[in-house]
């Protein structure tokens, strides 16, 4: 399964379920292009090298400051990626698992009218 591309937070697993990112603030988005992960978790950008067991196991962010709920949803949504360990497709996109439950769910830059510029 390959995870080259632009991608787009659909939803993100919280107190259980997966729900949509917050709509205030930037998406969250997800590049990989030749092993290189980055993208922007809501306030911080993160970068990194995709991992063969652990996708996203060692992602760098950076340090700036935001409204206390963007900052929380970005909190969840790295932890998610840093418990990554398997990928499967979707009919929609990609799905990332953490001990065979969804944590986060992918659909390509561009679908339901999302812009990753915002």
């Amino acid at each position: 399964m390959s995870l080259e591309g632009s991608w787009l937070v659909e939803s993100l697993a919280v107190g259980g379920e997966l729900v949509p990112p917050l709509a205030a603030g930037k998406s969250l988005t997800l590049e990989v292009v030749d092993g290189r992960v980055s993208g922007s978790a809501g306030v911080n950008r993160f970068m990194g090298t995709l991992g063969s067991e652990k996708p996203f196991a060692q992602l760098a962010t950076t340090m700036m400051t935001g409204p206390d709920e963007l900052m929380s949803q970005e909190r969840i949504l790295l932890t998610h990626f840093e418990s990554v360990d398997s990928v499967e497709t979707s009919e929609s996109g990609i799905l990332l698992l953490s001990d065979g439950l969804i944590v986060v769910t992918l659909i390509p830059m561009g679908t339901d009218d999302v812009s990753a510029a915002s």
